[in-house]
């Protein structure tokens, strides 16, 4: 029996949604979850961008959220088919957002749509959460965390390969504003040199890198540190007064946010003993949270068996992007899995981006067997 999933992600896929323009594809979600009878409220996050809730109450528990992202990266060059064609061959259907993640909601989609029209039951509530923001700052994870979110387990449908996500890496991003006084070159005593101050601190942190390298992780390997970018300057004859530099850090599970803060503050205060004026902002990015849950929890045996019901090997994995799922485990108490088609690897971001049609129709019996058991 050939499942909805397929014409689902067809639709989804014909319909453009960049981080930003997001309302007619949550709008064509919303659409097919309320004519299968769904409960169904748009909930905005900004002007035009809401977030889609769907829910099947049966009044029992346990209470089960899939969810995953409506926002696609932009299009980009190279590409040799029509990136929102939809087109099929050699079993894979080609478009922007196939693979991150249109494929993942229209396999949860079409396995609530499949059940209500079999007329079967889940074992407990279900939410469907449709989500905005996910390739920028996730601010549509953020929202529904922050109004409240609910429910005793969740999946998230990222591009896994058909593998059971248990744990993924942390990100935060950082931007350091060096502050300094200009002159010109002819007297650069006379100024003081955010450049050369910035460097200082971009090598007290390759030095934090260097220390971070012995914390290795059984899944990860060490966190990482990366200086990503520095820019001062507008003349090479004036002594620059500002300077940026961006810090990457990659965050292993059981890492906080506050420790990385310390570590950056830590080679500032070790940089300013060369130079006592220095003078540096530090400005945080979105973070993305790690997260780890035990390979014996019950969602993972509950997931474990409903991939070998669909013939799916049992391969646990580790994520080592960072996700949605940090912000469910540690800011709503959600336990959570990353499990999906598509290979993010293989196919996200790229020209060209496609799903595997098979996995796809697979990933929807896997949601479906998960709906059904307790």
């Amino acid at each position: 029996m050939q499942r909805s999933a397929r014409s689902i992600l067809e639709r989804l896929v014909r319909i453009p949604s960049p981080t930003g323009g997001e309302q007619a594809v949550a709008e064509a979600c919303a659409s097919l979850c309320s004519d299968a009878g769904l409960d169904v409220v748009l909930e905005e996050v900004a002007s035009g961008r809401p977030n889609v809730l769907a829910r099947w109450k049966v009044g029992r528990g346990p209470h089960l959220l899939l969810t995953g992202h409506l926002d696609t990266v932009p299009v980009g060059e190279g590409w040799t088919r029509d990136p929102f064609g939809a087109e099929v061959g050699d079993g894979r259907l080609y478009g922007r957002g196939a693979c991150d993640m249109k494929g993942g909601l229209a396999a949860m989609i079409g396995a609530l749509l499949d059940l209500r029209r079999r007329e079967e039951e889940p074992a407990g509530d279900v939410t469907l959460a449709a989500v905005v923001g996910e390739e920028e700052d996730s601010a549509g994870t953020r929202a529904l965390v922050a109004r409240g979110i609910h429910a005793d387990r969740a999946v998230l449908a990222e591009p896994t390969a058909m593998r059971l996500v248990v744990s993924n890496r942390g990100l935060l991003n950082f931007r350091v504003i060096v502050k300094g006084v200009s002159a010109h070159a002819s007297s650069p005593a006379l100024g003081r040199n955010a450049v050369t101050a910035a460097a200082r601190i971009a090598l007290e942190l390759e030095l934090i890198g260097e220390e971070l390298g012995r914390r290795r992780h059984p899944a990860f390997g060490p966190p990482s540190l990366t200086v990503g970018t520095i820019h001062g300057g507008t003349r090479p004859y004036v002594v620059p007064d500002r300077c940026e530099i961006e810090v990457d850090r990659r965050i292993n599970p059981g890492e906080t946010a506050e420790q990385v803060v310390v570590e950056l503050e830590t080679a500032i205060a070790t940089a300013r003993r060369r130079l006592p004026w220095l003078e540096a902002e530090v400005v945080a990015g979105p973070d993305y949270l790690a997260f780890e849950i035990p390979k014996d929890h019950d969602l993972v045996r509950s997931m474990s068996s409903a991939m070998a019901e669909a013939g799916v090997p049992r391969h646990i994995s580790a994520w080592r992007a960072a996700s949605d799922a940090g912000f469910l485990v540690h800011g709503a108490g959600i336990p959570c899995v990353l499990f999906g088609p598509g290979d993010i690897e293989q196919a996200a971001h790229r020209p060209d981006e496609w799903i595997d049609l098979d996995d796809l129709d697979t990933a929807q019996r896997v949601f479906e067997h998960l709906l059904l058991s307790r």
